[in-house]
């Protein structure tokens, strides 16, 4: 591999062209060539975009050069042109080379699946074999392009037509190292595999016209990039203004460098960067979730980010700045529909809300003292308590943006309602005539605002009760009931003016919004029903 400051995708593609040069070497599969033609097309997308700019910095290099009289500027750009060209020379024939293999592996004339599918040694001959000059005169065009360099700039480069004992990966390795330099590279080599080595030869090729043309821009003082496009910008001190409030900014220019693709950080972390339409230079997407775990007593929380802008490798190249923003606490606003207050194990519904993050607000929700269930709408929840005070944290994003807290009441208990078969209330204080009573009706009522708040909560059930058919201080007759209807035909011939029924209540059980029955606890009252 060419030496120098190579970026990490350089380094990455150069380490995995190893690494499946390393696996041809022990078995091809189709599998193996997929993997090259992958590696290829990564390959041609990195040698146009090394190309594009290695021309930019040409064209500063130029500029630079522009108007000048002093002898070391002028070498400098007239060698900065010969490098390019060069590089565009040698840049040709391997393309021409690639050619020659495309057509003796396929009859389209392209790379297509026959190609790559191809296992074939033709293209091996064509670059081994003594009887052909195409493989000597490519490892002499790579020498030749080195060694020009060298006399261009005064330095001194590492060769790119490297045997494998120059190379660290397979330098000890006794069946690589013997080799030269076509056959380490073309031999038993598939056609796909063989056009991928020249992409990577055209992007050492390419790594090192940089690291001459760097070389050439300081000495023609090209450290400064010349900007095309200069647009004006303005910041507003808020992006919020109240009618009658002063709308204030900052007014000021940026600028851009046609052919001139800036690479932008935020925190080390790469930024998508694009051409803006509307002013025509390149801008970096900064986009993340805001978060702070601190507030002031204006709600604000001081955070900041590292800015970074690379337009080369060098230091004065290199753009960095300190920025600095605030988060706001959030308002979380909390409406619990039909409910103004928490029940315990029961199913309140909750919307929790944060109005400033519009269309933004998907939230996600931990709870203590209970649990929470999400509904069909962000923000609308059940909770559902377990202890007497809930806190229900919101995050939004990755960010929390706040804890709310709720106190918790107990359910509270049914009343226990006598009604004839009829359903209509029995007169406790006056009775009922014996003669005419068939049946009781005896049930559990929850409390009018309970059932209000917590409908699919407030179902009752008596499950047993002890009744007695009293007649001064006597039993006269004794049901144990487990169910809420009472049969009192067998009773009607016993039934005596000033006889009461007296009814105990001993289990009830209260049926929960998730289909549970839970036990209630059992208050001492006693129903007593006189008889007429």
């Amino acid at each position: 591999m060419a030496g120098g400051k190579e970026t990490p995708r350089q380094k990455m593609i150069g380490m995995m062209y190893l690494v499946l040069t390393a696996l041809l070497a022990l078995q091809v599969s189709s599998a193996v060539l997929e993997k090259f033609a992958i590696i290829n097309v990564t390959l041609e997308d990195l040698v146009a975009e090394e190309n594009r700019k290695n021309a930019a910095v040409l064209t500063a290099i130029r500029e630079a050069g522009e108007g000048k009289t002093n002898p070391k500027v002028l070498a400098a750009v007239a060698n900065a042109d010969k490098v390019r060209a060069a590089t565009q020379d040698v840049m040709t024939k391997i393309a021409e080379v690639k050619t020659k293999m495309i057509n003796l592996s396929t009859t389209s004339g392209k790379i297509d699946e026959a190609l790559i599918g191809n296992h074939g040694s033709q293209v091996a001959t064509l670059m081994i074999d003594p009887r052909s000059v195409t493989g000597k005169d490519f490892e002499k065009a790579l020498n030749d392009y080195i060694n020009t360099l060298n006399q261009l700039t005064g330095e001194k480069y590492d060769k790119i037509a490297k045997p494998p004992r120059e190379i660290d990966f397979f330098k000890d390795d006794p069946a690589q190292s013997k080799k030269d330099f076509l056959t380490f590279t073309f031999e038993n080599t598939p056609p796909i595999a063989a056009i991928a080595s020249l992409n990577q030869f055209q992007t050492e090729l390419l790594t090192t016209e940089a690291l001459a043309l760097a070389k050439l821009a300081v000495d023609a003082d090209a450290g400064v990039v010349k900007f095309d496009k200069i647009v004006p910008m303005v910041k507003p001190k808020s992006s919020i203004v109240a009618a009658g409030d002063k709308y204030e900014a900052d007014m000021f220019i940026t600028a851009s460098a046609e052919g001139l693709t800036p690479e932008m950080f935020r925190n080390g972390q790469k930024l998508d960067v694009s051409l803006d339409p509307a002013y025509g230079v390149m801008m970096g997407k900064v986009s993340f979730p805001a978060s702070a775990s601190s507030y002031d007593a204006n709600g604000l929380s001081k955070q900041t980010f590292e800015a970074e802008i690379r337009i080369g490798d060098s230091e004065d190249q290199i753009y960095k700045q300190t920025i600095e923003y605030f988060v706001a606490k959030p308002v979380i606003r909390v409406t619990t529909g039909n409910a103004p207050t928490l029940y315990m194990n029961c199913g309140n519904t909750v919307n929790i809300e944060v109005p400033a993050l519009g269309t933004n607000y998907n939230p996600t929700f931990s709870a203590k003292g209970g649990s929470v269930i999400k509904g069909d709408k962000p923000g609308r929840v059940t909770l559902v308590p377990q202890e007497r005070k809930m806190a229900v944290t919101v995050v939004n994003g990755g960010a929390t943006l706040g804890t709310e807290n709720f106190d918790v009441k107990q359910v509270p208990a049914p009343k226990y309602v006598a009604m004839d078969n009829d359903r209509k209330p029995i007169d406790l204080k006056n009775g009922v005539r014996g003669a005419s009573l068939t049946g009781l009706r005896i049930s559990a009522e929850a409390d009018p605002n309970f059932k209000q708040e917590v409908p699919k909560d407030a179902d009752y059930r008596i499950r047993s009760m002890e009744v007695v058919l009293a007649r001064g201080t006597q039993r006269v007759a004794t049901i144990n009931a487990n169910s809420e209807i009472l049969d009192m035909g067998a009773w009607r011939s016993q039934f005596r003016p000033g006889d009461r029924i007296i009814i105990d209540i001993k289990s009830v059980t209260r049926r929960t919004f998730q289909g549970q029955d839970e036990k209630v606890p059992i208050r001492s009252e006693v129903i007593n029903i006189p008889i007429q």
